[in-house]
């Protein structure tokens, strides 16, 4: 995960979703993004605060051709379906079978 900030997160849960969320800002730090990690980035996550009603999220997984784009104000239920999307992707589960293998 990267805000517009620059800070790079690794494997970002739930909770650091919604907090990362609640430290953006219309000014300096409008979006975040949580992208697979490597050089074949088949999917990525973009949540962008908008003024007028909360947060645009875009879903994005070009190998199954996935796209969703919406809006919402619930930070939690935002943190939550990323969560879920990101752990639903079969690069995300096979990355993390590759870890846990390496151990």
């Amino acid at each position: 995960m990267e805000p517009e900030s620059g800070v790079v997160i690794d494997e970002p849960s739930e909770d650091v979703i919604f907090e990362a969320m609640g430290d953006l800002d219309s000014r300096e730090n409008t979006f975040l993004t949580i992208e697979q990690a490597g050089n074949g980035q088949e999917w990525y996550v973009v949540i962008s605060i908008v003024d007028t009603c909360g947060f645009e999220i875009e879903l994005r997984d070009a190998k199954t051709r996935e796209h969703e784009l919406y809006v919402s104000n619930d930070r939690s239920r935002i943190a939550t379906d990323v969560t879920v999307w990101v752990a639903g992707r079969p690069a995300f589960a096979q990355q993390r079978a590759d870890r846990l293998e390496s151990w």
